[in-house]
């Protein structure tokens, strides 16, 4: 190709491959030098179009690269010393931490075994299930008020229960009948 056939087929194109730039960047700082990048290497390569209806299509993934190639020259970094109180914690719970919790879940509803049906169930509902207080008083057939009444008894009772076991006061489990970790 030629440099006026270059020349010809990049006239109506220009603008539109400038807007790209301009949007891609969103500062207009290095817009231009990315530009003038781009053309270079379009003319550059110009022997490389085989088809001139597809040179928008060949341009724009020129463009396209250029930017990338920008941004991945201005990548910044910064050390974690000039960070003031940066703590990278590992969001993901430890192994240790969710097999004590496990065990804890596992020794309170062994612990739950104990109680009686209507208890374990209200509980079951409130705590575990995480029902209203209307909620529960439907499925267990009763009024809110003796619903909310059974609640605090049976959560008092496994209070209790888990205070008087072997693991009472080991591994974090509350001894307080409301708050209790189900």
């Amino acid at each position: 190709m030629s440099g006026n056939t270059f020349e010809a087929l990049l006239g109506p194109n220009l603008r539109s491959v400038q807007t790209l730039v301009q949007r891609r960047l969103r500062t207009s700082d290095h817009a231009e030098d990315i530009v003038q990048e781009i053309l270079l290497r379009a003319f550059q390569h110009r022997d490389q179009l085989r088809v001139h209806a597809k040179f928008r299509t060949w341009l724009w993934s020129i463009a396209l690269n250029e930017i990338r190639s920008f941004f991945r020259r201005d990548r910044r970094t910064v050390s974690l010393e000039e960070l003031p109180n940066f703590e990278a914690r590992d969001p993901v719970m430890s192994p240790l931490v969710r097999l004590e919790r496990m065990e804890r879940r596992a020794w309170v509803h062994a612990c739950m075994a104990e109680l009686s049906e209507r208890d374990q169930a209200v509980i079951r509902l409130r705590d575990i299930e995480d029902k209203s207080l209307r909620e529960a008083a439907a499925a267990l057939n009763g009024s809110e008020s003796a619903v909310k009444a059974a609640h605090f008894r049976a959560r008092k009772r496994l209070a209790q229960i888990i205070a008087s076991a072997p693991l009472g006061g080991k591994r974090g489990v509350a001894m307080n009948h409301s708050s209790i970790e189900l």
